[in-house]
């Protein structure tokens, strides 16, 4: 079956933009010029939104699988309460507990390259270890200091049909807290309406970020496009964390599509940011190199 790219016919659309944002700041009329980021700065900056992002998506990975087998494998799903997912070195584990909090009815665990061949499950019914008991009570706390301080900001968009995915992960500051939009709704990309909060090691919110300033349903169809686009506003330069994340989960893994583009107006002139699938790397393309490419 034929695939459709879509890639190159967006990059002229867009370069059209570029050459005309050029113009007005020539002309002074869009403030002062903002280039675009050096190779060696671009690199250090998209290396580590990778990373970042493949360790997000370990998690968000984690709990799809484990929940499509306990809905199979668990002995009482009239029993099943939360999950919690938490990472110990290379492995991800994704425990439900029934609903009272006391035992594990379901668990899975396995490195990101496992996940979606060889998910180690068990739907053996046991006391929470310690370990488990500080997770939980971690992953509330924090819920409780996000509903107190930005409970009125965060909103499940009706239109995808789905719930707000949270992920948080513990590291050398404290404890960051990823919120996506998850969706039901088949044929899209759900980019937008993510969050992204800090804690510190006594649970205080030292920064809030909205990742986009809305909520994007990117329709696709299985198996005809190899390339996905859309755009940052002014104020997010770069491809985000949460970018990462749903490209791979959905985009990739649901629906086999290979490159993902971010088209950052940030920059004067245009910038384009390519996420490739295949070789897991992120590079940018400043106004000139795709002119280069693809002619004024």
């Amino acid at each position: 079956m034929r695939k459709y790219i879509l890639l190159p016919i967006v990059f002229l659309l867009l370069l059209c933009n570029s050459v005309a944002a050029k113009k007005k700041d020539k002309a002074n009329v869009d403030g002062p010029v903002v280039k675009a980021p050096s190779k060696v700065e671009f690199q250090r900056i998209a290396d580590s939104i990778l990373a970042e992002g493949v360790e997000l998506y370990g998690y968000e990975k984690i709990s799809w699988m484990t929940s499509d087998s306990a809905s199979v494998y668990c002995k009482n799903m009239s029993d099943v309460g939360r999950y919690y997912v938490y990472k110990d070195g290379s492995a991800y584990t994704c425990f439900f507990t029934d609903r009272k909090a006391e035992n594990v009815v379901f668990c899975g665990k396995g490195k990101i390259e496992e996940l979606a061949s060889n998910l180690q499950w068990s739907n053996m019914v046991r006391p929470l270890t310690d370990e488990e008991k500080e997770v939980i009570q971690e992953q509330s706390t924090c819920l409780e200091k996000l509903s107190v301080a930005y409970g009125d900001s965060i909103y499940n968009m009706t239109s995808a049909n789905g719930s707000l995915n949270v992920d948080i992960i513990k590291n050398k500051s404290g404890y960051r807290m990823y919120i996506l939009q998850g969706t039901t709704n088949m044929g899209v990309i759900p980019f937008g309406n993510d969050y992204i909060l800090d804690f510190d090691k006594d649970f205080n919110i030292t920064s809030f970020k909205r990742c986009h300033k809305s909520y994007l349903a990117i329709p696709v169809e299985a198996g005809k496009v190899e390339s996905s686009i859309h755009s940052h506003t002014p104020d997010n330069p770069y491809m985000t964390v949460t970018d990462v994340c749903t490209s791979l989960l959905y985009g990739r893994d649901l629906y086999g599509i290979q490159s993902f583009t971010v088209y950052s107006t940030h920059f004067t002139g245009g910038f384009m940011i390519v996420f490739d699938t295949n070789s897991m790397a992120i590079v940018g393309l400043d106004s000139e190199f795709i002119k280069k490419v693809y002619g004024k």
